[in-house]
């Protein structure tokens, strides 16, 4: 009798020996980050037989319990990554819209000085100080476009660091994660599932919680307790105890754009296209969804800019009295080759044939064996495009003119970027006030003396019309009688030329240059067209009206339009992500708060637990006393 007590007595002193040192455990890890409360599960022993009935013989620990929630703890992670991502993209977009919204700082203070000094030309055109305001505010424009392309790409060399730091800390996380499955895997009890090293297995928790910072991660657990990790779209990191080391490559031939890559014996695998999550996938955002865009427009601005201006600087005559050449540096597209193309396969030649047309977007060119496409970056969806190709004969799309190479093979693809470093490359081409183009070429004046009401516009002189060598010969147009018709004649080849006339507008075109007439001739009646002089301004205005004409995106928007549009988007973008950090971060909260509910340590139970237990262990101790008294008095009694 007395040694079954003394059996009992001693079972449960050892169970609750072991109960006060598990909630010792939870205790002194109260501030241990990633740690999971643990419970002792007790139960009793088999029972003993004592003829008709069976008698108790103690208390058995079975296990220690992790308290923890798979399904909190995965939830946890999938916010942890949620708000990573959008706390970083929120970073980075704030920044570049911070830059392109500064009044003083972003582009349109630059701009209207420019124009200004265009109409300062306009206003005095045979003055060189206000022609040298001009090529100083040129400067001053093509500064403004290298300064903001410099701060913007300054944001994307700090994410492509950003995004190392982050691929190397994965690669260190996910080595740990394979390390602690083989420490587990070989701890772990398979056929007693609560024989589990809960400390290991918090260890490895905390661990998934770390790389879900970095990068939304899904796991499956295997039978023996190790976790497989997926990121992506169920791309392996780490199988057991074997891992996949995460890099950076740039796939799409450009250096500054760097992507997610599975590092493997067989070469560079492309992770899944599909945001991953975590900060990496807020890198990724803020590159893809703002600075990339931003510098795109910024270089469409640019291209549209220099282009529209020094076409129309090609039109006027500069104080020389040459026709005028161009007053910026344009840069052209740049091409990347694919870096699964053949070797020996040429690259195509890209330029920017009409502005109008041209957009901030990047394209994607890929030859089949039979036929060229051409997508824009990102979309599936093919572009239409004339032409043939060749020197010739250019594919047109876009406002881009494409020339293939000649040296290709089947699944060639290129990278085509027609704006994106135009705001980094963009120059004075201009240095010389005298070459500033702002007389037209020809002026159309009414003699004095007609008697008639008819008029002429100021002539107009096309691209093409330039070209033309008799372009600046005087003519004179005379009114017969009747003044139905006219007569024009070239006063340096002698020429003459009678035309009808219509009072409600007649169109003129000779030597390259075109203007109407109008209104009620006289017979008699004349008008000139003769070469400008020097304090001509017609080319100054047409310059001046760049600014405000709606010669971009499809002829719909202005230069200020665009821009504004640019800064109205980076806005939204930053807005949207402020937005969804808020909204992340107190998704974060509750999340954690109730995995802390679970399996956080709660002192004041934890206290009352010790209190409970140490009363047991004392009665237990009790118990064996009371056992052994009972003995003594046997033995005393033999």
């Amino acid at each position: 009798m007395a040694t079954d007590i003394l059996g009992v007595g001693t079972s449960a002193l050892l169970a609750f020996q072991q109960a006060l040192q598990t909630t010792s455990q939870n205790i002194s890890n109260v501030n241990t980050p990633g740690y999971s409360r643990q419970r002792i599960d007790l139960s009793s022993t088999l029972p003993q037989s004592a003829g008709n009935y069976f008698l108790g013989r103690g208390v058995q620990v079975t296990g220690v319990q992790r308290i923890f929630s798979g399904v909190v703890n995965s939830q946890v992670n999938d916010a942890t990554a949620a708000n990573a991502r959008y706390q970083t993209y929120s970073q980075y977009a704030s920044q570049v819209d911070n830059l392109l919204a500064d009044a003083s700082a972003g582009l349109q203070p630059a701009v209207q000085s420019f124009f200004n000094a265009v109409q300062g030309v306009a206003n005095s055109p045979a003055s060189i100080p206000a022609r040298q305001t001009l090529i100083s505010q040129g400067g001053q424009l093509t500064a403004r476009f290298n300064s903001l392309y410099s701060q913007i790409n300054q944001a994307n060399g700090q994410i492509n660091g950003q995004l190392t730091s982050e691929v190397n800390t994965v690669n260190q996380l996910a080595t740990q994660i394979a390390q602690l499955n083989k420490q587990i895997v070989a701890a772990s009890n398979s056929s007693n599932p609560v024989g589990q090293p809960n400390d290991l297995l918090d260890q490895r928790d905390a661990l998934l919680n770390q790389l879900s910072k970095s990068v939304n991660v899904s796991t499956v657990t295997q039978s023996d307790g190790s976790v497989n990790v997926m990121i992506g779209t169920g791309q392996a990191l780490v199988v057991g105890t074997a891992t996949t080391q995460l890099g950076l490559a740039p796939t799409s031939g450009d250096p500054n754009q760097l992507n997610l890559v599975f590092k493997t014996a067989n070469g560079d695998i492309p992770v899944a296209n599909v945001n991953p999550g975590g900060n990496i996938g807020g890198l990724l955002d803020a590159r893809n969804q703002v600075v990339v865009p931003a510098e795109n427009a910024l270089g469409q601005l640019a291209i549209s800019v220099g282009q529209a201006f020094n076409a129309q600087q090609k039109l006027g005559v500069d104080l020389t009295g040459t026709l005028g050449q161009n007053f910026f540096n344009v840069p052209g597209p740049s091409v990347y080759a694919g870096a699964a193309n053949a070797a020996g396969s040429g690259l195509p030649a890209v330029t920017v044939s009409n502005v109008s047309q041209l957009t901030a977007k990047d394209y994607q060119l890929s030859y089949n064996g039979t036929a060229w496409t051409l997508q824009a970056a990102g979309s599936n969806q093919p572009i239409t495009m004339t032409g043939a190709g060749t020197s010739a004969n250019p594919y047109v799309a876009d406002g881009l003119s494409i020339v293939v190479p000649t040296t290709v093979s089947a699944g060639d693809a290129y990278t085509i970027e027609p704006t994106r470093y135009a705001a980094r490359d963009i120059s004075m081409a201009m240095s010389d006030p005298r070459l500033v183009a702002a007389a037209a070429p020809v002026v159309s004046a009414a003699n004095q003396t007609n008697t008639g009401t008819a008029t002429i516009t100021a002539p107009q002189v096309s691209a093409t019309g330039v070209t033309n060598p008799n372009l600046r010969d005087p003519v004179t147009i005379t009114f017969n009688n009747p003044p139905t018709t006219y007569t024009l004649t070239d006063a340096t080849t002698g020429t003459s030329v009678t035309q009808a006339y219509n009072t409600a507008g007649t169109t003129v075109s000779y030597n390259g240059w075109q203007a109407t007439l109008g209104g009620t001739a006289k017979a008699g009646d004349t008008f000139t067209v003769t070469p400008s002089g020097p304090g001509d301004n017609g080319n100054a205005l047409a310059l001046a009206n760049i600014q405000q004409n709606k010669f971009m995106n499809g002829s719909t928007a202005s230069i200020g339009d665009v821009y504004n549009q640019l800064v109205a988007n980076v806005g939204n973008e930053t807005q949207g992500a402020k937005s969804n950090a808020s909204n992340q971060q107190a998704l974060l909260n509750q999340s954690t708060s109730l995995q802390q509910s679970i399996s956080g340590v709660n002192l004041d139970q934890e206290a009352a637990n010790l209190v409970r237990y140490q009363q047991a262990y004392q009665a237990s101790a009790k118990v064996i006393t009371t056992a052994n008294t009972l003995f003594q008095s046997l033995l005393n009694a033999v």
